[in-house]
């Protein structure tokens, strides 16, 4: 029995490898299109069909401009506005001076398409914006924030390699901890 528990030494490690590759893999996504938030509009070719997101990148503790306008995706070939999906999770990365946060989510085939800065908010941000510019009195600066169209990864992929570090760094403890303590 106590060699048996020493499985887990291996078992948790492995767990640990795999979840964390993952989650690198989830958080570094590959840029399909970057936009300054000081422009209105811009055009991006997606290659592939599939799910991608809509993030916000900027300075980290500087005001930021989520909120204070909206964003529409019109696909050039057929004028089709394409929905977009709140990011119910809002997946954020951050680094040390810079950060970036996903609004949207939107499936969207191969093509073309325009994207626009359009000043319709939804309602979730617009409320968020006025109690910041409540308690903020400062201007954002567009320019310190772009907009980024990446794939989209689903919130609960992050969540799942989150708790298979935890899993696999507690199986790892344990199986060193058990056999010695039996």
């Amino acid at each position: 029995m106590k060699y048996l528990l020493f499985l887990l030494v291996p078992l948790g490690i492995a767990l640990f490898i795999i979840s964390l590759k993952n989650l690198i893999r989830f958080t570094k996504t590959e840029i399909l299109y970057e936009m300054s938030c000081s422009r209105d509009s811009g055009s991006f070719t997606l290659s592939d069909d599939g799910k991608y997101g809509l993030w916000i990148s900027g300075k980290l503790f500087s005001v930021s401009p989520v909120g204070n306008f909206g964003f529409r995706i019109i696909n050039q070939g057929t004028g089709e506005e394409i929905p977009l999906s709140l990011s119910i999770m809002h997946s954020k990365v951050n680094g040390f001076d810079k950060g970036r946060m996903e609004l949207y989510y939107f499936f969207a085939k191969k093509g073309r398409y325009v994207i626009s800065l359009d000043g319709r908010p939804n309602a979730i941000d617009k409320v968020g914006a006025s109690i910041r510019n409540a308690i903020i009195k400062q201007p954002v600066d567009l320019s310190k924030y772009s907009v980024q169209i990446r794939n989209h990864t689903p919130g609960f992929l992050l969540v799942l390699c989150i708790l298979g570090v935890i899993f696999s760094s507690m199986t790892t403890l344990l199986g060193i901890i058990l056999p010695v303590v039996l």
